[in-house]
């Protein structure tokens, strides 16, 4: 990776690791007013339909290989160290490494935590893969404690 390159994947990382900051700092507020499950409930509702809304964005037809070729190019395979696998009715993006999660073990926030916030934070992806009527697993996870993010994303 050039220098360029590089500077640009650590300002990325540093911005997305601020709206981690956010997403923990905004929901122990708001347990201040509304009980944890009900306000885990309207932020996965909330980033869910982000998501949505990111699809938008989106070419059309949008396959599960468009998926991790947007990944690709955005630059994004970059900032979560990517392996991308292209397979014939699936492709797998695998992230090795998560920004949200370093700043949440940052903040020194409790395992169980950062497992809760790092899948509300994939509900953006459930919604993306609702609005296009794909399907995408994700059985392993940094935030659980895995040592990568494994997302399928397969054609339904």
């Amino acid at each position: 990776m050039d220098l360029k390159t590089e500077k640009t994947v650590e300002k990325v990382r540093a911005a997305i690791k601020d709206r981690a900051v956010w997403l923990a700092l905004l929901y122990d507020t708001f347990m201040e007013a509304l009980p944890e499950a009900e306000v885990e409930r309207l932020c996965r509702k909330a980033i869910f339909e982000f998501g949505r809304m990111k699809a938008k964005k989106d070419p059309e037809p949008f396959t599960h290989r468009d998926w991790v070729r947007r990944h690709e190019e955005k630059g994004s395979a970059l900032v979560f160290e990517s392996d991308i696998e292209y397979c014939e009715h699936h492709s797998v993006q695998r992230m090795n490494f998560c920004p949200l999660v370093e700043a949440w073990k940052e903040m020194g926030l409790a395992p169980e935590r950062i497992d809760t916030l790092c899948d509300i934070a994939m509900e953006g992806d459930r919604g993306r893969a609702a609005a296009h009527g794909v399907s995408m697993e994700l059985n392993e996870t940094i935030g659980k404690g895995d040592r990568f993010c494994r997302l399928v994303i397969r054609e339904t």
